[in-house]
């Protein structure tokens, strides 16, 4: 039985953006408190990163029977770097073993087709509580997807507990490689994916130029639109859905077929406008009255799309503001989601609602692994 209510967690986060793994050490209780204590991004190198596109192409292309033969290979590969990565945020930061609770990982997510209910988040929670003696929670989607949910997104709970306690008629929008927005008032807590973020932008910049980003968006703002591209993008079956629903960073990807056709900034600059449509036609679903829109995830540093917002959402009385300005780190807020969820975990809270991710009714999540 649970007796203690606040705990220290390490929360891991490696996102559809694939840039890095994301660490934050907190004090939580999974509920109305939350206090950081130290936080780092550990960046991938490209050869990583490539590594990793690699087995998402192969997992998202292979059929079933083969995916078991290859998992084990690549899950030993996402683990040990899950393992690196942690010995050296402990270490970094002088933190006692004794002083941490438990580790709350996300894993990484290489396949998520939620049509199939089916989802793969790689990073063996067994192998690094073994390896760190550290009890570890992970595993965070599965409960949810076999009671009817779609196992996405997952971090609403933290989400509202930031925006219960600093806003009031507010959303939080997550840009990282998917968009995913979050509404919460006292009566209810609505969660789904709006479309591409950062996917098709980076993926685009590292076709033309080898970067991964559009640093402050300068490409974009160089480009022009094309509105054929747009037309059919808009026209896209997603964004006829109802929420809750959720998204594959694979699903978009026909569009970049598209785009690379298109003169560099050109695409760029399309590819961005599209991440506005995605959050304008997601607001226009969700039908609720807002006054502020809180910006998260690598996305918000994109200038362009930013001052876009800005200007489009000032004439509906909506202010657009980054989650830095509410004293949160928005390359980090994720980590410290899956820090809290852990503890949600423990003490048998629920992770997932049916207006979060269509579960059938409010389940708990997440295994501990001790």
């Amino acid at each position: 039985m649970i007796t203690q209510y606040k705990f220290n967690v390490i929360g891991i986060m490696s996102g559809t953006s694939m840039d890095g793994i994301d660490c934050s050490y907190i004090t939580t209780d999974g509920v109305n408190f939350v206090s950081i204590i130290n936080e780092n991004s550990y960046e991938y190198s490209q050869n990583y990163k490539n590594k990793l596109k690699k087995i998402i192409k192969f997992i998202n292309n292979i059929k079933s029977l083969k995916k078991k033969q290859h998992i084990k290979n690549f899950e030993k590969i996402v683990t040990d770097k899950f393992i690196q990565v942690i010995k050296k945020f402990i270490k970094d930061y002088n933190i006692k073993h004794s002083s941490i609770d438990y580790i709350g990982v996300s894993g990484q997510t290489v396949l998520h087709d939620p049509k199939n209910k089916k989802t793969i988040q790689l990073g063996s929670c067994k192998k690094i509580q073994k390896k760190l003696k550290i009890k570890t929670v992970g595993n965070f989607r599965e409960n949810d997807i076999k009671n009817g949910g779609q196992g996405a997104p997952i971090g609403s709970f933290y989400h509202q507990y930031i925006l219960n306690n600093y806003y009031s008629q507010a959303a939080i929008i997550n840009l990282g490689g998917i968009a995913n927005i979050c509404y919460s008032n006292k009566k209810e807590l609505i969660a789904f994916d709006l479309g591409p973020a950062n996917v098709l932008i980076d993926d685009l910049m590292y076709h033309f130029y080898k970067k991964n980003y559009d640093k402050n968006g300068t490409k974009a703002i160089k480009g022009k639109l094309d509105k054929k591209i747009i037309d059919f993008y808009k026209k896209d079956n997603f964004f006829k859905l109802n929420y809750p629903k959720s998204l594959d960073r694979e699903y978009f990807k026909k569009y970049f077929i598209q785009l690379k056709k298109l003169i560099n900034n050109n695409a760029i600059h399309t590819a961005s406008i599209m991440t506005i449509i995605c959050i304008d036609l997601g607001l226009k679903l969700l039908k609720k009255k807002i006054n502020e829109l809180i910006i998260t995830g690598g996305g918000r540093k994109n200038l362009f799309l930013i001052n876009v917002l800005k200007k489009q959402f000032k004439n509906k009385g909506i202010n657009i503001l980054l989650i830095d300005n509410l004293k949160f780190n928005g390359d980090l807020l994720e980590a410290q989601a899956f820090a809290y969820l852990a503890v949600r975990c423990v003490r048998k809270l629920p992770l997932s609602l049916p207006t979060t991710t269509g579960v059938k009714k409010p389940t708990l999540g997440g295994v501990l692994y001790k």
